[in-house]
């Protein structure tokens, strides 16, 4: 029997973040550049040979569905798509809030503060455009892992303020601070943060969150409506 191979990627951010999956071995690699089309072969076949394989090897494809940019989330739901269609690869997904909200609960930091506090709330916050930002609130404690309590949310700076400090009961905040640095200001003073070898999204997390919550959709995650589609709202 073949062994089994399983890319995970990420191209919703300003970096590109490849993972592979073999022998319970993980190999991962990430790339700050802006036209992530360009390297991306390259680098997914870069982590695959270091795994013993090929593309043609692939038996599971691990994506990103956002949210994040328009063009970029697009890149490796495609090629997830195009592996599932000629290879009869299976193909899970995750998005962002669930792969921090994954990196988070595992972590020792957040099992100490949910030992001492006895709280089970974890906020997951992301940088949108500007001065707005996505939030998504799950309950992290006594599950297999976290599941969210509603949907994600869309708010300018003052109004996520607002709602990050109207959350009852204590709460931890995971932010990406890798795509912007002052991420964490909008948390609550009381709020306990998440370390900064968490607050990122991590390779290894991309198949991990994917296989945890078994998603098949290929249905990009953006919350904010591109351009083109709020001209065609207002028509």
């Amino acid at each position: 029997m073949a062994e089994k191979i399983v890319l995970g990627l990420c191209t919703s951010g300003a970096r590109l973040k490849i993972a592979v999956l073999a022998g319970g071995r993980f190999f991962q690699a990430q790339k700050k550049v802006f036209n992530q089309e360009r390297v991306l072969f390259s680098l997914v076949k870069r982590e695959l040979e270091k795994a013993g394989s090929r593309l043609s090897g692939v038996n599971t494809v691990c994506a990103a569905r956002g949210p994040g940019r328009f063009t970029g989330i697009r890149i490796s739901l495609t090629l997830a798509g195009a592996l599932k269609a000629l290879a009869c690869a299976r193909v899970y997904t995750a998005t962002l809030f669930e792969i921090l909200a994954l990196q988070a609960s595992e972590s020792a930091h957040f099992r100490a503060w949910a030992g001492k506090s006895g709280g089970a709330r974890l906020a997951v916050l992301l940088h949108a455009f500007k001065d707005e930002y996505f939030c998504q609130v799950f309950t992290a404690v006594g599950l297999k892992f976290p599941r969210p309590e509603a949907e994600p949310v869309w708010l300018k700076a003052e109004e996520m303020k607002s709602l990050l400090a109207g959350l009852a009961g204590p709460c931890y905040v995971i932010a990406d601070s890798q795509e912007a640095a002052g991420v964490y200001s909008l948390a609550p003073a009381g709020a306990a943060r998440a370390p900064e070898t968490v607050s990122k999204i991590m390779p290894a997390y991309i198949i991990k969150a994917a296989l945890a919550y078994k998603n098949k959709s290929l249905k990009p995650l953006y919350l904010k409506p591109a351009k083109y589609e709020l001209e065609q709202g207002k028509r």
